[in-house]
């Protein structure tokens, strides 16, 4: 939670509210979660009255928040060892980064930025019905009146910001698309439509180039990055609880950078903010949040979880790639091979960093407290504190005790057996627990690094917040829950294309365009794609005597049914998550499809 606004400092925020009007937000509410996204990259707090903004679950009353902010952090050092950074916490002072794409020279307007002071909120069954109707309009066999009567393209599908204007150096595609007719360019009257993942997904570009850095005191990158927030409504429990987050940052600038972070900042607040613990699993990637003791009380005003308290956490499952040096590195005794991804897999140049440093900081002035620059900023993606400081290993975590042992995660528990964090010397468990610390308002940073950000690069990242809890056994046993649901988060992205599976989140959609869709012999329809209990299939101008089969991706028939008629409907509910082959024989020829199983 943050510190209560002063006069002096509202009418700060205000003014800088007023000249460049970052207040526009959506809420990302699809499933168990309700979580408020602004334009600036800002997650959580409602900037009007300073409450929480990110809900799980909020199919209780009153409704709990285990997050009360989070946004992005970024920062390199130039060839002169000068430091550049942006960064978000509460801009209670002011902002580091603002809405809208950079153009030339990484420039921006005023007026560029408050035209793109908004939140997109798309919904994947509009992209499908978009795309099924002009599947329908160009297909012989098919009546739009009667299969889509009153049909109208979605409004917002027209104000979708695609193109950049290159009349000002913005780059021209800004945001995917499904490109129906594959002319390169967006057209929701010929069929284009927003192309984002999950099933309801928000989208926001903003840069830290607009004006000065006033939350942090850094010097401007000129980074554009795009933020795409995602959901899915499931019937799992954990999917339905979890939230992605999807970065693209573009380096727009001329600059380049240096051991370069990105940083995820979080002011965890599980209920009551004044008694929790943090805690990190290095193997996973994880950054969590769990109660102190065993029954979170009310506090603040704010409601609370209750007993069994849950945990909530992050989880990285993309990083940032590593420089290239033309090899596949095996990842063999390093620390980045331990979280990493992409080592010796036989392919160069795709390793991708995971959790590089956490440490945490409390409410507070002093050594331990929050950064007052953007020189402590940047320590903290290093694992030092404030006073530069390194992190170390075993109680409070801050130590100046020549032998203190340096670490780079803090309170990793046993979730370190090969030393990755201390230079390969393998530590005992530590936790907030174990050291016996009193637990309050805790917050942190999560980074990776080191990468070098060269003028025109792009870093794409995946992250997730997941949300579990225990039915027994108090706060631990909703930790241990917590690990269980972010295995089951990276299993699910590795079977997604567009998130951990190559491909694009638009190949849900079986058809590609107009030559494809005129010919309907050849055309399998799957909706919905993905599914959870039941798929619908169809192939116009099919007949009777034809068969299904449903493969999973060994090969394996799981399902192989006669039917009958161009339409049928499938029980696909106890098949595993996963890509699944469909086969629909008939009339001497054989179609197939693909679909994803949540």
């Amino acid at each position: 939670m943050l510190h209560q606004y002063t006069t002096g400092l509202a009418a700060m925020i205000f003014s800088a509210f007023s000249a460049f009007g970052q207040t526009g937000y959506s809420v990302l509410a699809i499933n168990n979660v309700s979580a408020r996204f602004y334009s600036n990259g800002f997650i959580g707090m409602d900037k009007t009255t300073s409450s929480p903004g990110y809900f799980v679950p909020v199919n209780v009353t009153p409704v709990p928040s285990p997050l009360f902010a989070g946004g992005l952090w970024i920062g390199g050092l130039n060839a002169d060892g000068i430091l550049y950074f942006a960064g978000e916490r509460f801009e209670q002072i002011g902002l580091d980064f603002f809405p809208g794409p950079l153009g030339t020279n990484a420039s921006i307007t005023p007026a560029t930025s408050q035209a793109y002071d908004q939140v997109w909120s798309v919904y994947r069954q509009d992209v499908e019905r978009q795309i099924a109707y002009f599947n329908c309009l160009n297909d012989p066999d098919c009546n739009t009146a009667s299969e889509f009567p009153g049909y109208t393209v979605p409004g917002y599908f027209y104000t979708w910001p695609a193109h950049g204007n290159v009349g000002l150096g913005q780059a021209y595609i800004l945001s995917d698309f499904y490109d129906y007719n594959g002319d390169g360019n967006y057209d929701p009257n010929d069929g284009d439509a927003p192309c984002v993942p999950g099933d309801m997904a928000l989208n926001s570009i903003y840069n830290d180039k607009l004006t000065n850095h006033t939350e942090s005191g850094g010097l401007p990158i000129g980074v554009e990055v795009h933020m795409t927030p995602f959901a899915y409504a499931s019937n799992d429990p954990v999917l339905n609880s979890t939230v992605f987050i999807r970065y693209r940052i573009f380096n727009r600038s001329s600059l380049s950078l240096s051991n370069t972070y990105i940083g995820l900042f979080n002011d965890f607040d599980l209920g009551c903010a004044q008694d929790d613990y943090q805690q990190c699993d290095v193997g996973r990637n994880l950054v969590l949040v769990l109660n102190g003791d065993d029954d979170d009380q009310p506090c603040n005003g704010y409601p609370s979880y209750g007993a069994p308290p849950p945990a909530f956490g992050e989880v990285i499952l993309k990083g940032p790639l590593m420089d290239p040096d033309g090899l596949d590195n095996t990842g063999t005794g390093t620390s980045e091979g331990f979280n990493g991804t992409g080592f010796n897999d036989g392919i160069t140049d795709n390793e991708r960093l995971g959790l590089g440093h956490f440490i945490f900081f409390n409410n507070s002035s002093g050594p331990m407290g929050d950064p007052g620059n953007a020189a402590q900023y940047y320590r903290y993606m290093l694992g030092q504190w404030p006073d530069g400081t390194s992190l170390t290993y075993g109680g409070s975590g801050y130590s100046t005790d020549p032998a203190a042992m340096p670490a780079r995660f803090a309170f990793p528990g046993d979730s370190d057996p090969l030393g990755v964090g201390t230079g390969g010397q393998v530590m005992p468990p530590w936790t907030e627990a174990s050291a016996g610390n009193p637990s309050g308002d805790r917050r942190g940073v999560i980074s990776m690094g080191p990468f070098t950000l060269e003028p025109g690069s792009e870093q794409e990242i995946l992250v997730a917040y997941v949300y579990a809890r225990a039915t027994s056994g108090g706060a631990n046993a909703s930790v241990t829950v917590l690990q269980a649901a972010a295995d089951t988060i990276r299993a699910f992205a590795e079977t997604m294309p567009g998130l951990l599976a190559p491909g694009s989140p638009c190949d849900f959609i079986q058809s590609v365009g107009v030559a494809e869709a005129k010919a309907p012999d050849q055309a399998l329809r799957l909706f919905p794609n993905p599914a959870i209990d039941r798929l619908e299939l169809e192939v116009p101008g099919m007949g009777a005597n034809a068969e299904v089969r449903v493969m999973d991706m060994t090969g394996r028939t799981v399902i192989d049914r006669p039917i009958a008629g161009p339409r049928t409907s499938l029980d696909v509910a106890a098949l595993a998550p996963g890509f699944y082959a469909v086969q629909w024989r008939g009339g001497g020829t054989v179609r197939t499809a693909r679909f994803v199983k949540r």
